[in-house]
């Protein structure tokens, strides 16, 4: 009989090549989550803006929000983020950042930063600052080290833990 060939899982360049596998994916699901929520976030700006260039409240009455939830609702069945609180956010969001000039301190705010946060993330900003440009553009900042921080040590530690 001849020699038996050892098992594939065994091998250490088919572990390396599995681990190689694994680590492309999910870098590319990562990415693809990225890419979504940039969109959603760009979305939601841009609604927010249709909303407060048409003066749609003071337009269409005290329930438009309401209104408008209703039938995105039924439009879209089974999307999430058209709440009424939710569209009143994106109004907010809108408001917040867009006319004048972002703050001069922050020289290196950028659009990418405002679109790459999480939604859940501005809802909080916009609640914590009520309307102080100075402050959201500070917190964005934060978070874009902090994400920036905490990329580089989980793939420190992803390498240096194996």
């Amino acid at each position: 009989m001849g020699q038996q060939k050892p098992k594939i899982s065994k091998m250490k360049e088919y572990k390396d090549w599995i681990k190689s596998i694994s680590s492309r994916y999910r870098q590319c699901v990562i990415k693809a989550a990225v890419s979504v929520n940039q969109e959603l976030i760009s979305f939601y700006w841009n609604l927010g803006k249709e909303i407060a260039e048409h003066e749609a409240e003071r337009k269409y009455g005290s329930d438009f929000y309401t209104s408008l939830s209703k039938d995105l609702k039924k439009s879209l069945p089974g999307d999430k983020g058209f709440a009424s609180t939710n569209l009143r956010y994106m109004v907010k969001f809108y408001l917040l950042y867009s006319g004048t000039n972002l703050p001069q301190v922050v020289g290196d705010f950028r659009e990418t930063d405002l679109f790459s946060i999480p939604w859940g993330h501005h809802r909080l900003i916009i609640d914590r600052c009520k309307g102080n440009k100075n402050k959201a553009v500070f917190f964005i900042l934060k978070k874009r080290r902090l994400t920036a921080s905490a990329v580089i040590n989980s793939g420190q530690t992803a390498s240096e833990g194996r």
